[in-house]
């Protein structure tokens, strides 16, 4: 047998052994590394650091109830508001807010009853929030100007002048969503309005707002 022919079967077991150890063979043992074992958790929160914060915008929706002696007078309203605010900090903003309603007058066997009116509310606000990651309570401190579009009160003797300043505070509650953006929430205000009888405004609305 030449030389040649008696080293072919080791060169043939070298190689084979080889594609084995490099799992190039079907069969041959292979090593995971880096295997991932469990499904990623979802991110169902978002990330408060992540927020925007600074200047924004809002556009609410609800309801004007009038209180007090204006109760008697002057039915529930339905209101649409725009709020401008900056952030100070994370917990701590300014707001300028206005606020328009519709209502309707009540007269009972009087010409004047049954007539629309309108209230225009202009009012800044400081507001303090306190954050548990999506959600956040907030508290303010309100006061400005209030403005009537008629003096059909006035003969029921609660509209002194028809512009006149308004104070007062309300409760928020704020929910921020995935967007780093977007906000939603609710709020509810108690307005003193003294030039509308010593009357008083509870305002209600739900908001969405935008941080640039």
């Amino acid at each position: 047998m030449s030389p040649r022919r008696s080293l072919f079967p080791h060169l043939v077991v070298k190689v084979a052994a080889a594609l084995m150890a490099l799992g190039a063979v079907p069969g041959a043992p292979r090593v995971a590394r880096a295997q991932v074992t469990d499904a990623p958790t979802p991110q169902v929160l978002a990330d408060p650091s992540k927020f925007a914060y600074g200047l924004y915008t809002a556009g609410e929706v609800g309801a004007v109830l009038p209180l007090g002696p204006l109760h008697a007078h002057l039915g529930p309203g339905f209101g649409l508001g725009l709020v401008a605010g900056y952030d100070l900090t994370r917990w701590l903003a300014l707001e300028a807010r206005g606020v328009g309603s519709t209502h309707t007058t009540q007269f009972p066997q009087a010409p004047q009853d049954g007539e629309l009116l309108q209230l225009y509310q202009l009012t800044g606000a400081l507001r303090v929030s306190l954050r548990h990651r999506s959600f956040a309570a907030s508290v303010t401190a309100d006061g400005g100007m209030l403005h009537t579009s008629t003096n059909v009160l006035a003969t029921a003797s609660l509209n002194d002048q028809r512009t006149s300043p308004v104070y007062g505070g309300g409760l928020g509650l704020e929910y921020h969503t995935l967007s780093r953006h977007f906000a939603l929430g609710v709020r509810a205000s108690y307005l003193q309005a003294n030039g509308l009888g010593r009357g008083q405004l509870l305002v209600t609305t739900a908001w969405m707002r935008y941080a640039f």
